[in-house]
């Protein structure tokens, strides 16, 4: 309903459990309405309120709101102010006064429902709530003087909303809280002649306000200081996610810096300030925090007249932080890894395509240095989709994904903590993906039948520890399936495994094997639900490649994600089971991709009373093959022959005589086609 009277029009409307109050001052008026002052009838209380631009709103002790402008209302224009209240279809008690504090006219409104579209569209402009209990701001410096610069810096305000900023009565300027709730920007005081009590004002559309009150004295009344320029130390190119890094530099004494870590785009990620020593100095601890995300990060120190800036490279924590020279690539391309790694330790190398079969492996030094730069050459026929390059020095890890045919698309990564857990001990699952995915399991034993399903968020970093309580849970293997999307991974743990396996039966399906070339083993158990230890190790007794595994239910096991490296050792390689004191070999050859005739002795130096053993591949299929011995001086020392093995395989011994002198001697290896020699010293 409307309330008319000569002077004044108010009408209030309702919507859902907000109202809009509006004040027409009447054309034939002759005062402007400069202040409006609310409240409410009966138990009812406020809630919240909005106003237009330019008005500004104060709810008072006694439950009263009072709204003050500078711009006035004249005869002929209105003014709305949205409230919510506690209680549905309020009515409004208002007051309407010219700026001499003379009440205009006063009186008692009850809204009435509307279903109109266009009130709907205000009503939900009185969503917008900034400000709330734990919101604060300060100034830098706290006391600023007349006519003179200054900085707010605010925290727990409402993230992503606007606030409008007031210095007194004086509108100054709106800002935005950032994704954290923080607000940080720059202002001034206007010129006074007189000390006085300022207001410095931040409210949000919903009224809600915080308010700081100071006396601003005159720039003459004010201590005089010797300023020193900003200047900051040395800051890393390069840092860690989680890292602290100290920063340190001078400016003037007294004076309060502030210390922004901005994203590329100017989205603030975090604010600190630090006040100055007497003696110019600063110093402060930053961290990197670790849902910073990769990339560069820029570190701005101001002291609000000066700003210095710094960019930082935010790295991965991990020891080995490896990628590629492009995101995608296309068949037959050479793909270019370059990055750091632990220094002075071997790498091994496991290239994967999209459909998880491995395809390439290798193993590389890493100098003193850390630095890392090698190429892989793709096959023209490589399948399209997203590869995974996955990198070990001793018990560090690394993944470097990119595309072949396409942009690499994220994936989902399952790992146990370990292959087998006791009964009532906790499993831990690793799962790692893109940052905060939701990620859909389900957890199934050996029978494929369904032990749990949950859905889990992970972190900013990508990264989840899943655990589960193994007490339900019976002596078994069990493997966890994730999804996300279209991504999908697993991985297979045991409960309640122990060794001792009784007889071992081991075996490839090859007896050789060419570099590059995939390997598959398989095997048996006298017992089953066994644990394994598989060992492959190459013919210079290198271990190679260590997996831990079981054998099932039915006490078979295999092992097929080995590839022979493509670097990989000529000759004798061995395959060794072991479960408790249960242990057995078998065997086969890595042959190279030509026919060349290749000899290799176990030592280089050797005494008179050693044995030497001599192995080598590449000769004719069966083929006698003639090993003449020659010592310093030319003189033939002894002649052997021996019989080739199918594969082109041989391997002998040979006892040095008790009389032959000392020096270096050549042993010539002829297969009736082809030569060759190696050389030894006999000290």
């Amino acid at each position: 309903m409307s309330s008319f009277a000569d002077e004044i029009i108010a009408t209030s409307t309702e919507f859902e459990d907000s109202a809009i109050l509006e004040l027409k001052n009447s054309r034939g008026n002759t005062v402007d309405i400069s202040i409006v002052r609310i409240w409410l009838s009966g138990e009812n209380e406020f809630k919240s309120f909005k106003t237009e631009q330019g008005w500004m709103g104060k709810k008072q002790l006694n439950g009263v709101i009072e709204f003050r402008s500078q711009n006035e209302v004249t005869p002929g224009q209105n003014v709305k102010f949205g409230i919510k209240t506690t209680e549905k279809n309020p009515t409004i008690n208002w007051k309407a006064i010219d700026k001499n504090g003379n009440v205009i006219k006063s009186a008692s409104i009850t809204s009435t429902i509307s279903e109109i579209e266009n009130d709907t569209l205000v009503v939900k402009d009185l969503e917008s709530i900034g400000i709330n209990e734990d919101s604060s701001f300060r100034l830098i410096p706290e006391r600023p003087s007349s006519g003179s610069d200054f900085r707010v810096i605010g925290k727990n305000f409402v993230p992503g909303q606007e606030l409008d900023f007031y210095i007194g009565n004086n509108f100054d300027q709106e800002i935005k809280a950032n994704s954290n709730g923080e607000i940080l920007f720059t202002s001034k005081t206007s010129k006074n002649s007189d000390d006085e009590r300022v207001e410095f004002i931040l409210r949000d559309f919903a009224g809600n306000e915080k308010i700081i009150s100071l006396r601003i004295v005159e720039a003459e009344n004010r201590d005089i200081v010797e300023l020193t320029k900003l200047s900051i130390g040395n800051t890393p190119k390069e840092v860690k996610l989680g890292q602290t890094i100290t920063l340190s530099g001078m400016a003037t004494s007294g004076s309060t810096l502030t210390i922004t870590s901005k994203q590329p785009n100017g989205d603030i990620l975090d604010i600190q300030t630090i006040r100055v020593n007497s003696d110019g100095r600063w110093t402060i601890e930053q961290l990197i925090s670790p849902e910073t995300g990769l990339g560069q990060v820029a570190i701005e120190v101001s002291d609000g007249k000066t700003k210095i800036l710094r960019n930082l490279e935010v790295i991965s924590p991990a020891l080995i932080n490896l990628y590629t020279a492009q995101t995608m690539y296309q068949p037959g391309d050479i793909i270019q890894i370059v990055g750091k790694a632990i220094p002075e330790q071997d790498m091994s190398i496991i290239l994967e395509d999209s459909i998880g079969a491995e395809i390439y492996s290798r193993s590389i030094s890493v100098g003193d240095a850390g630095n890392v730069d090698f190429t892989i050459e793709l096959s023209r026929n490589s399948v399209e989709g997203t590869y995974t390059l996955y990198l070990f020095q001793g018990l560090e890890e690394g993944i470097t994904l990119f595309g072949v045919g396409q942009e690499p698309e994220s994936i989902l990564i399952l790992k146990s903590s370990k292959l087998n857990y006791k009964s009532n001990e906790d499993v831990k699952i690793i799962i790692q993906s893109i940052a905060n995915a939701q990620i859909s399991l389900i957890l199934i034993d050996s029978a494929d039948r369904e032990i749990l399903s949950d859905t889990i968020n992970l972190g900013p970093d990508g990264r989840e520890v899943y655990k589960i309580d193994s007490g339900g849970m019976s002596s078994g293997a069990f493997t966890m399936n994730a999804k996300r999307g279209e991504s999908t991974g697993e991985v297979t743990f045991t409960v309640g495994f122990t060794s001792g396996s009784g007889a071992i039966t081991i075996q490839t399906t090859k007896d050789e094997y060419k570099q590059n070339e995939q390997v598959l083993i398989l095997g048996n158990t006298g017992s089953i639900n066994v644990l394994l230890d598989i060992i492959i190790t190459d013919p210079s007794g290198e271990i190679i490649k260590r997996v831990e595994t079981f054998s099932d239910k039915f006490g078979v096991f295999k092992i097929d994600n080995f590839r022979i490296p493509a670097d990989a050792e000529m000759g004798l390689w061995t395959v060794s089971g072991k479960s408790g004191g249960n242990f057995k070999d078998t065997e086969f050859v890595v042959i190279g991709e030509s026919s060349e005739l290749i000899v290799k002795l176990d030592k280089t130096e050797y005494t008179t009373t050693e044995i030497i053993t001599i192995t080598g591949s590449g000769t004719r299929s069966g083929s006698t093959v003639t090993f003449k011995i020659f010592d310093e001086n030319g003189l033939k020392v002894d002649e052997l022959n021996i019989n080739a093995k199918g594969n082109g395989y041989f391997s002998t011994i040979w006892k040095l005589p008790d009389n032959s002198i000392l020096g270096t001697y050549e042993i010539i290896v002829d297969d009736g086609i082809r030569n060759t020699s190696v050389q030894f010293t006999l000290n």
